[in-house]
C-alpha cells in the first residue's frame, strides 16, 4: 500500500528528515526561551491544586475588621489583642504576616490617662512564645518585637515566572536578599513549620542544588526554589474583628493549629499572581469593588499557608526535566513522520489526533500526581511534524503523477489515467484551456421527465442509476471521457484530454454499443420491478474549446463551443435508439458507416439555417468488412415488449389485496 502510493520503503528517510527538521525547531524554540510565556502560562493550568489542610486556620484582616476597627494598619493595642486571645486557645504556632515594623501612638482614650499600645504586643509577643515574625530585606520589624518574638523569618515569595505568576519561594535566601533579624536565613513559614513540628535540625540542601531536607521532609527543589502546591482557597478561618473581640465562632479551629495572621485588604499591596486560579468568594473584595481580584490573584499569607500545606502533607511539585522535554520532541517528531509516510492521509491525521489527545490526557493525570509535563513544545512538535511530513508526501505524490489521477479517475478510463500520469504534467493538462478538435456523445432518455412525475422518488432514481452506469461502462470501455451528467443525460467527449486520431469513429462504435445494449438493460430494469426506457444519441465533430472551467471554488474539465451545442441539437431530435450525426462526423469515418440524411429537419437555436443531419444506419469494423446495421429496430422491439411486461406486472400488483 505505501509503495502504491508515494513510492517505496527507501523514501522513507525524506520524512524521517522532515519530522526530525520539525522536531529541531521546535528544540531550538524551546531553548531559545521566546515562547516561555505561554508555556508557562500553560503548564501552570496543570498543578493539582489538592483541597486545603485543616491543621491551617487563618485570621484574615478583612474589610469587616476594617468597617469595624477603623482605617489600616490597625494599632498595636490591637494586635496585642488578636495574640493574647489566639494565645489562650494554644495553636502551635502564630505566624504574623504582618510586618511590625512601627510604633503606633498611645490610645488617648482617656486624655488624662493615655495608654501605651507598643508594651502589650511585646508582652503578648512574649508570652505566647510562639509568634513568628516576617520581614523582608526593605523592612524589618520593630526591635521591640523582633527581640521577643520565636523567630523572624523572610516574608517574600519567589520571583514570577514569565507568566507573570508566582510559581515557589526560595528555602534558602540570599542573607543579602533578607533582613539581619532572619538568623536561619529561612522563610517565615518554615521557621513557623520548625515550631509546630518541633524540628531542630536546620535545612541542609544537597550539592546538585535539586532537593533540601527539613527533618523528615525531603522536599524537591526547580531552579532552587520548593514549588507551591496551591490549592483553590478554602480553609479553616476567623475575621481579626472576631478575634479583636475573642469571638471567633470555631476556636476548636485554633487550638492545635498552626495560625496564620494576615492581612486580606485589596489596597494593602499583599496580592501575588499565583500559578492556581480560583472562585474567590465574597470576603476577598470589599463590597464596594465586588472584582477586586483576577482569579489567579491572591493573598500572601494564604500563599504561606499553601506553602506549609505543601510541606505537611509532603505533596511536593516537580516539572519535567528540560533534556526530557528535548528527547520528547524528538522521539514524538520522528514517530509522527513515520505514521503520516505509512499511514493514509485520513487514518494518519486521525492518529496524531489521538495522539494529542492522548499526550494532553496523559499530561493532566501527571499533573494531579505532581509532575507538570510540558504542554506547549511536545504538541507544537506533533504538529509541525504532520505538517512537514505531510509537505514531503505531497511533493512525492506529485512526482508519482498522483494528482492526475486524483482529477481525471472519475470520469475518464483508467488506462487513460495511467497514460496522462505518463506523459503529461497536471500544468499541461489543466493550467489553460485549449481549442481542438473534438468529438462530442450526447445520450438522453426520450419522454423521462414526464414518465418520472407519475413515479415514486426511489424509482425514480433506480432507473437513473441503472441506466448511468450501463452508459457511463460503454463510454469507459471505447477511451472516451465523460463530461458530465445532466440529469438523464450524459455527455462524452473524444480526443481530450489526451490525443486520439481515430476520435470520430471510437465515439461511433461507442454509439452503436449504447443501442445495442438496450435489450439487456432493459430486461434489468424490467426484473428490478421498473419501466424499461428508450433514449437518442447525438453526436458531432469540430472544433471546441477544452479545458478546466468553472469558479474559483468548483472546476470541472468540459468543453464548450458550437460544436457541443450541436450534438446537443442532434441528441434533443433524436428518435428512440437512432443515432443522429452531422457531416463532419460523416466525412471522418465515411468508410466505415452507411447513413441516411434526414431532409428538413430544424434544429433548435439555429434560426432557419438548415443543417446536414444524417441517421447512421450501419457500420462496419474496416472499410472492407460486412456491413452490421444499426440495431435500431431490436432495440424498439425490445422496449415494446418489455414496456408491456412492466404493464402487466403492474397491473397484477395492483390486483392483489393489501395486507391489513
Amino acid at each position: 500500500m505505501v509503495r502504491e502510493r508515494v513510492g517505496d520503503w527507501r523514501l522513507a528517510w525524506r520524512f524521517a528528515l522532515a519530522g526530525l527538521v520539525a522536531g529541531l525547531l521546535v528544540a531550538a524554540l524551546s531553548t531559545r526561551g521566546v515562547m516561555n510565556a505561554p508555556f508557562f502560562a500553560a503548564q501552570d493550568q496543570l498543578f493539582p491544586a489538592p483541597a486545603p489542610d485543616q491543621s491551617v486556620t487563618f485570621i484574615a484582616i478583612d474589610s469587616t475588621s476594617q468597617k469595624n476597627i477603623g482605617s489600616y494598619p490597625f494599632s498595636n493595642a490591637d494586635h496585642a489583642r488578636v495574640i493574647n486571645y489566639l494565645a489562650s486557645l494554644h495553636p502551635k504556632v502564630i505566624l504574623f504576616d504582618v510586618v511590625l515594623d512601627r510604633l503606633t501612638a498611645d490610645d488617648k482614650e482617656d486624655p488624662k490617662h493615655p495608654l501605651d499600645t507598643n508594651k502589650p504586643l511585646a508582652a503578648a509577643i512574649k508570652a505566647a512564645g510562639n509568634v513568628v515574625l516576617v520581614c523582608t530585606a526593605d523592612d524589618s520589624p520593630d526591635g521591640t518585637f523582633s527581640s521577643v518574638a520565636a523567630a523572624v523569618g523572610e516574608r517574600g515569595l519567589a520571583a514570577p515566572d514569565d507568566a507573570n505568576a508566582v510559581r515557589g519561594v526560595v528555602l534558602r535566601p540570599d542573607p543579602s536578599a533578607t533582613c539581619t533579624e532572619n538568623e536561619a536565613d529561612e522563610p517565615a513559614f518554615l521557621e513557623a513549620l520548625r515550631i509546630s513540628e518541633g524540628i531542630d535540625a536546620g535545612l541542609e540542601v544537597n550539592a546538585d542544588g535539586n532537593e533540601a531536607t527539613f527533618g523528615p521532609h525531603r522536599i524537591p527543589l526547580v531552579n532552587g526554589q520548593m514549588l507551591i502546591n496551591f490549592t483553590r482557597g478554602g480553609g479553616p478561618s476567623c475575621s481579626y474583628f472576631d478575634a479583636v473581640n475573642a469571638s471567633c465562632p470555631r476556636p476548636q479551629l485554633i487550638t492545635g493549629h498552626i495560625v496564620v495572621v494576615g492581612t486580606k485588604l485589596i489596597d494593602a499591596g499583599d496580592v501575588y499572581s499565583q500559578a492556581v486560579s480560583f472562585q474567590h468568594d465574597k470576603s476577598f473584595c470589599p463590597d464596594s469593588r465586588p472584582r477586586c481580584m483576577l482569579d489567579n490573584q491572591n493573598y500572601g499569607y494564604r500563599i504561606m499557608g499553601d506553602a506549609m500545606t505543601t510541606i505537611l502533607q509532603d505533596r511536593y511539585v516537580s516539572v519535567q526535566p528540560a533534556s526530557s522535554i528535548l528527547l520528547a520532541i524528538v522521539v514524538l517528531s520522528l514517530l509522527v513522520a513515520v505514521v503520516v509516510y505509512a499511514l493514509t492521509f485520513r487514518v494518519a491525521m486521525l492518529f496524531i489526533g489521538a495522539l494529542l489527545i492522548a499526550y494532553y490526557a496523559g499530561a493532566f493525570l501527571l499533573g494531579k500526581a505532581g509532575f507538570l509535563a510540558d504542554p506547549l513544545y511536545a504538541p507544537i512538535a506533533i504538529v509541525l511534524s504532520a505538517a512537514f511530513s505531510l509537505g514531503a508526501r505531497y511533493v512525492l505524490e506529485d512526482r508519482e503523477r498522483r494528482k492526475v489521477e486524483r482529477i481525471f479517475g472519475h470520469y475518464v478510463d483508467p488506462r487513460i489515467v495511467r497514460q496522462l500520469a505518463a506523459t503529461h504534467s497536471v500544468g499541461e493538462i489543466i493550467s489553460k484551456g485549449e481549442r481542438r478538435d473534438l468529438t462530442l456523445l450526447f445520450v438522453d432518455i426520450r419522454g423521462f421527465t414526464a414518465m418520472s412525475e407519475a413515479m415514486a422518488a426511489e424509482d425514480v432514481l433506480l432507473v437513473i442509476q441503472h441506466y448511468l452506469d450501463e452508459m457511463s461502462s460503454l463510454i469507459l470501455k471505447w477511451d472516451g471521457t465523460i463530461d458530465k451528467y445532466v440529469g438523464d443525460e450524459v455527455v462524452a467527449l473524444w480526443n481530450a484530454p489526451v490525443a486520439q486520431p481515430n476520435h470520430p469513429l471510437l465515439a461511433l462504435r461507442c454509439a452503436y454499443d449504447l443501442i445495442a445494449k438496450a435489450p439487456d438493460l432493459l430486461a434489468e430494469l424490467v426484473n428490478h420491478g421498473l419501466p424499461p426506457v428508450s433514449w437518442g444519441i447525438g453526436l458531432n465533430t469540430g472544433p471546441a474549446v477544452v479545458g478546466n472551467m468553472g469558479s474559483k471554488d468548483r472546476l470541472q474539465y468540459t468543453a464548450l463551443g458550437d460544436t457541443v451545442n450541436t450534438a446537443a441539437r442532434f441528441c434533443s431530435v433524436a428518435p428512440a435508439f437512432n443515432l443522429l450525426i452531422g457531416w463532419p462526423t460523416f466525412e471522418a469515418c465515411s468508410d466505415y458507416i452507411a447513413v441516411d440524411e434526414m431532409p428538413g429537419l430544424q434544429l433548435k437555436g439555429k434560426s432557419a439555417e438548415k443543417f446536414r443531419v444524417l441517421k447512421v444506419t450501419a457500420i462496419r469494423e474496416r472499410p472492407d468488412s460486412e456491413w452490421v446495421q444499426i440495431p435500431t429496430e431490436a432495440a424498439l422491439e425490445a422496449y415494446d415488449g418489455y414496456k408491456q411486461r412492466h404493464q402487466h406486472q403492474a397491473a397484477f400488483a395492483a390486483a392483489q389485496p393489501t395486507e391489513t
